[in-house]
């Protein structure tokens, strides 16, 4: 079990988890969610960034960026605002920084993937195209 705690603890494998659980959820979100969760995640990003950056410029940064990364900013607000997961017994994971290089591992999220498929019996992977947060 030792081996197995410490893989699951990797930033790689929180991240990957985090972006697996918001794609499964992302379909489920009413629209009034989405337009909370863009609001929450312009407050994370602002709260990071000089204060003179406008929303629009987050979100237009942010629609540039990798989905992989999107789906982790997601997953903050979604921890934030307190929205449930479309897996019960999953939660997301503590994640330091979002846009962290190690969550695009590709071992990480097949990984991920399989034991989502095993323990719930959901196939997900995530979507190439970047979330175009202003058609949200």
């Amino acid at each position: 079990m030792g081996f197995l705690s410490k893989l699951l603890n990797m930033p790689s494998f929180k991240g990957a988890t985090n972006a697996l659980l918001v794609e499964l959820a992302l379909p489920e979100l009413t629209e009034a969610q989405r337009t909370q969760l863009k609001g929450r995640v312009v407050e994370l990003i602002k709260a990071h960034r000089s204060s003179d950056v406008t929303p629009e410029t987050i979100l237009a940064e942010l629609n540039q960026t990798p989905r992989i990364f999107q789906l982790n900013v997601l997953a903050l607000a979604m921890k934030d605002l307190g929205y449930p997961l479309p897996l019960k017994k999953e939660k997301f994971q503590k994640v330091e920084d979002p846009f962290d290089a190690s969550h695009a591992d590709e071992h990480a999220l097949r990984a991920v993937a399989r034991r989502l498929k095993w323990h719930y019996g959901v196939e997900v992977w995530i979507e190439e195209k970047p979330i175009s947060f202003d058609s949200w």
